[in-house]
This record gives structure tokens, sequence and C-alpha cells, in this order.
């Protein structure tokens, strides 16, 4: 039959090689899709990539910016506030000016930050030997506020007013901190204030007065100790305001501490 002829055997085979051209052309086209599509994939994630590097480079050089800017923050900040302890400790009173009226003494200054809401004070008025040592409302800055508020007071006080009597200097340092601060004793107003040991030895008799606020005074006699309490009221405004400083007096002897 014709279809097992020669002629016949060779369409087949060109029949063949045709599909097998077909499908080898039709795949390499499936490949060149892929292809395509993959380096498409490929370029997308490159643009995401590289978007996010430059994003996080900007974050990263935005974060190195604002630590810097607040290093030199925190640095012009600690260097003001170093400079403002220089204005405090110059503030306070010398020691050798105590030493002069008690020559076995020491100052003890131990703050807790840079400045200090703790400070000493003291001056010689009348042959009255006037000694303070006072513990302000909080710490540092706050607390520095306060104490060099309580000092200049002290002055105007005792140096200005000539007044040396303790209880009487704590009743009108109690006046000079409410006055400047509004005090008004309203709710949900802030207490600033202070605690204090105040003490006049009288230089000629050694007839010691003292009055506090809160704060004692301790004195040791021959191994014996004696405490003096203060008030339990603060200077600032306080529930018992209308109620006036206890001035205790005391006797020293040459070896008292």
């Amino acid at each position: 039959p014709w279809y097992r002829s020669m002629p016949a055997f060779g369409v087949y085979l060109l029949l063949a090689g045709i599909l097998v051209l077909f499908i080898v052309k039709w795949n390499a086209r499936r490949l060149t899709r892929e292809k395509q599509q993959l380096e498409r994939l490929v370029a997308e994630r490159t643009r995401e990539v590289t978007a996010q590097k430059t994003e996080i480079e900007k974050q990263r050089d935005l974060a190195q910016r604002q630590k810097k800017r607040i290093e030199n923050q925190n640095r012009d900040i600690k260097d003001s506030i170093k400079y403002a302890r220089r204005i405090q400790n110059a503030i306070l009173p010398p020691e050798d000016f105590l030493s002069d009226f008690i020559p076995e003494c020491f100052v003890m200054n131990l703050p807790k930050d840079i400045v200090s809401g703790d400070f000493y004070w003291f001056s010689e008025k009348n042959n009255r030997l006037v000694i303070a040592v006072a513990d302000c409302t909080g710490h540092g800055v706050p607390g520095a506020f306060m104490s060099m508020l309580g000092m200049a007071f002290l002055n105007e006080i005792v140096n200005k007013n000539n007044i040396v009597q303790p209880a009487e200097i704590l009743y009108y340092l109690r006046i000079y901190v409410i006055n400047s601060l509004h005090q008004r004793g309203q709710s949900g107003e802030t207490r600033d204030g202070m605690d204090i040991s105040l003490m006049a030895i009288n230089t000629n008799t050694l007839e010691l007065e003292f009055a506090g606020a809160f704060n004692p005074l301790c004195i040791i006699r021959n191994g014996e100790l004696t405490v003096l309490r203060g008030d339990r009221m603060p200077i600032g405004i306080h529930e018992k305001i209308s109620e006036t400083f206890t001035n205790h007096r005391f006797s020293l002897k040459r070896d008292d501490r």
C-alpha cells in the first residue's frame, strides 16, 4: 500500500522532524519567557533591596546625627552643671572661717550629684557663732536652687537683720521660703523646702541655743550622747505653719563635741 511506500516513509520522517523542531522551538520559547520573568523578578527584588539599603543608610545617618546632637547637648548640660558647682562651692562659707573659732573642726560635704541640695552655712554676729546644716527638697539641680535660696535667706536674716536666736531665724527663714515659692497650701501644690539644724554659740559664755526643723543636734560629753530634737515641721508650707520653733538652750564645756 501507498502508506508503506518509500515516499510515505519520507513524509513520515519529515513530519517527525517538523514535530521535533516544533517541540524544541516551543520549549526554547518557554525557557526564554521563564528567564525573562526571572530577570524581572530579580530586578524587582534588587530594586527593593537597594531601596531598603538606602533607607537603612539614611536611618543610620539620622541616628548618628541624633546621637551626636544628644552627646553635644549632654556635654553642654554637664558643663553648665559643673560650672554651677563652682558657683555653689564659691558661695559656701570657707572652712577656715569656722576654724578661727573652733580649731578642731571639719566639714564633711559629700554631694550625691554634681551640685547638691544639702548645704552648710555659718556666720559670726554679736559674739555668736551661728552654724546651720540643711537638707533641701530634692537632689541635683532642683536641690541646688533651694540651697542657694537658703544661704541667701540666712545671710539676709542673720547678717543684715541681726537676728541670732535660732528659733527666730527659722521662723523668718520659713516665711522667706513660703513667700519666694508662692506657697499657699493648696491641694496638689509642691511643698518644696528644707530640713535644717541651726545653732548659735555665745563665743564668750559658751551658751548654746538650738532650733531644728526635723533635724537634731548631737552633743557628746565625756563619752555620753545628748540629743536636742528638732521640731517635726519643715522650712516651708506645712500643717503646723502657725506653730513656732522650739529654742533649746545648753551650756557647753571646752571639750564638748
